[in-house]
């Protein structure tokens, strides 16, 4: 067994207790809870007894108190907080062969205490440590809660709506795609869909760590893991629950602890090291003195003060607060991603982002809206405006391509006339045919339509954005140019990148290099590349891993062709709101959402708990050299060294917590 399992704080930091055992139920079935009323109902035995020795060995008759009851006092309040320590030690060495963990080093520092008389001593070792370890085992529980309240919470039954009208409740497991379900107000979606009520207000808070609720209406996807507000709502399945948002989210949460930063790869080996160091230098502590008694004679060798000594350097010496503190920290750092709408794949990544010196982020759905909006218009011939938007709106009505919405989601905003047309046909991939009211030919679409029939457009194309053309009678009478939205805080968080000291910023895209270099140049990045395939990319993000020897790249997207890159990328980071299952696989972390600004909090969390992280080894290290020290030259007590162990411990947790607190700044915009 490893040694850094030498208590349950310890196994639940470090992820080896389940979930349900940090919310209470312990290997033996009972709740934690009942486990910390029975340690702090030892305490108090203890305590009561100890108070009671120590009465009758200080107190106003202490003479006639026989030397065999106070011992027996002090042996019965040993017993209560001593005793699991001892038995759990004795399984530690026995069963799992782990010599060197701290139940052992207290059982030592105990017996040894009582083998020199101070038996007040001993009994407040393990008195102070059972406090110590619930105190810990609560701390620690509180930090894996945050991740574990998001497996536990989610929905346990739908009502599904059958064919005949009736309703019943099943298990997310047994709804299969294309069934119908029905969500009461406060009911958490356990399954993907699209809405079929005419609208929703969903809390998307546990899914992209924003707290305004949003409007989704008729037909628009629902995720998993949303809360209903306002209104019942219908939708209909799209997604087994084993392939759902939420789903794959428990599946991730439940595997982040297992992948290891490098910092606490180090802690562990560091311990298993260090604990045999420190117990040759407790006998040492012993030993060396008696030995320069006697090179020196006039020196006098007490052997129990430097026993004592001894106990309080091998107590002082425990590395429970690393072992503790380190994992606590990472796991609080999940915890609070997952706050902010971010999922990493493992505290791995935690401590990896920090060295992010590239960004590399796709266009199309990341950077942009990957929706259209009307940028520029303009009329020829001597069209009246009103007049020619009017007939390219009759003609894109019944289109329900994302450019003609685009065009209808811009006329409604205007005052138009009233016209017809006729006769309509969609040509693929060209645009549409019609006949106006004049039975004259009218043409809306792209340039290879005009061409084709011979309409002129050679003085009015361009490269900056997605143009639609509207031809009358074989003459062009109207150009609608439109363009991808960039995201609210796309600029933003370029700009905090650069402040951060992330260069360069790279936009790589597969659009027309002239769009891509207008959207570089809109949010500032360093540099702006399109026309690219996926292997494109992926020679472009492999040169810029090569450019500099310690040059780490964090790539982030949301297409499938955006998997390959994500997955060669140092770090890679998917939009999990809009991204191909592909992406989600492939990324190291998924923001939950589709707000860019996202990678920016996640830096920030990763930069703040590693100085957790630093302050708790800095700390630990430091405080336990000093009584160390003191002990060595006898001049520390074993009061002093429990704070050294346990005092040191609880600090240390106590300052991990803190990450579980921390709240990113919010963009600017």
């Amino acid at each position: 067994m490893d040694n850094n399992d030498n208590c349950k704080a310890c196994a639940i930091a470090n992820g080896h207790v389940e979930p349900e055992a940090a919310h209470g139920h312990d290997h033996s079935g009972g709740t934690q809870e009942g486990e910390v009323r029975r340690l702090w109902t030892n305490v108090i035995i203890s305590t009561v007894i100890l108070i009671a020795a120590l009465v009758l060995q200080h107190g106003t008759y202490s003479d006639a108190v026989p030397h065999w009851m106070l011992l027996g006092l002090y042996i019965l309040s040993f017993i209560p907080v001593g005793f699991p320590v001892i038995q759990e030690a004795w399984e530690l060495t026995t069963e799992h062969h782990d010599y060197f963990n701290e139940c052992t080093l207290m059982t030592v520092a105990a017996i040894g205490a009582f083998s020199i008389g101070d038996y007040p001593e001993a009994v407040m070792l393990m008195a102070l440590y059972s406090i110590g370890e619930v105190l810990q085992t609560k701390a620690v529980s509180r930090a894996r809660r945050s991740i574990s309240d998001l497996v536990n919470d989610h929905a346990q039954v739908v009502q599904r709506l059958n064919a005949d009208g009736t309703r019943e409740e099943v298990a997310p497991e047994e709804v299969l795609v294309g069934d119908k379900v029905r969500a009461l107000v406060g009911d958490r979606l356990a399954l993907d869909g699209v809405l079929l009520s005419d609208s929703a207000t969903l809390d998307l808070s546990a899914l992209t760590g924003e707290s305004v609720p949003v409007e989704v209406l008729r037909g628009e996807p629902l995720l998993a893991g949303a809360v209903v507000q306002g209104h019942p709502i219908e939708m209909e399945v799209t997604k087994p629950y084993k392939d759902s948002t939420l789903s794959r989210i428990l599946h991730m949460a439940e595997e982040a602890a297992e992948r290891k930063p490098e910092t606490e790869h180090f802690i562990r080996r560091f311990s298993r090291v260090y604990t045999p160091i420190v117990l040759v230098l407790a006998v040492l502590v012993v030993a060396v003195p008696w030995l320069v008694s006697l090179l020196h004679p006039t020196f006098t060798y007490d052997f129990s003060k430097w026993f004592y000594s001894s106990l309080v350097f091998l107590v002082t010496s425990c590395p429970c607060a690393l072992i503790i503190s380190v994992p606590l920290s990472y796991f609080s750092g999940l915890g609070a991603s997952s706050r902010h709408g971010l999922l990493f794949k493992g505290s791995i990544f935690i401590e990896k982002l920090r060295h992010t010196t590239a960004v590399v982020f796709d266009k199309t759905g990341t950077i942009t809206e990957g929706s259209f909006e009307v940028a520029d218009l303009q009329v020829y011939g001597g069209t009246a405006e009103e007049e020619a938007l009017a007939l390219l709106v009759a003609v894109e009505s019944g289109s329900t391509h994302p450019i003609a919405q685009a065009i209808l989601s811009y006329a409604e905003e205007k005052t138009l006339p009233e016209v017809a047309v006729s006769k309509l046909h969609e040509q693929a991939g060209f645009g549409l045919r019609a006949k106006d009211s004049h039975s004259a030919e009218l043409l809306a679409g792209n340039a290879r339509l005009l061409r084709e029939s011979g309409v002129e457009i050679a003085d009015h194309q361009t490269d900056t954005g997605t143009t639609v053309y509207l031809a009358r009678g074989g003459v062009l009478i109207l150009t609608v140019v439109l363009q991808d939205k960039l995201k609210p805080t796309s600029t933003a968080t370029v700009a905090e990148l650069h402040r951060k000291g992330v260069t360069p910023v790279t936009i790589l895209s597969g659009d027309r290099q002239a769009v891509v270099e207008q959207v570089g140049a809109e949010v500032g990045v360093d540099r702006a590349i399109g026309g690219l395939l996926p292997q494109d990319k992926m020679r472009e993000v492999e040169l810029l891993m090569h450019e500099k020897e310690d040059q780490v790249v964090t790539y982030v997207g949301d297409g499938l062709n955006d998997a390959p890159v994500m997955s060669m990328s140092d770090i890679g980071v998917a939009m999990g709101g809009i991204a191909s299952d592909a992406t989600v696989e492939a990324a190291d972390i998924v923001i939950q959402g589709t707000d860019p600004y996202k990678l920016v909090q996640a830096i920030e969390i990763s930069n703040f708990t590693h100085k957790i992280v630093i302050q708790n080894i800095v700390f630990a290290l430091s405080f336990k050299i000093v009584v160390m020290l003191l002990a060595t030259f006898g001049i520390a007590s074993l009061a002093l060294a429990i704070m050294a162990d346990v005092g040191v411990a609880l600090l240390t947790v106590v300052n991990s917590i803190r990450v579980l607190r921390f709240k990113a700044k919010a963009p600017t915009i």
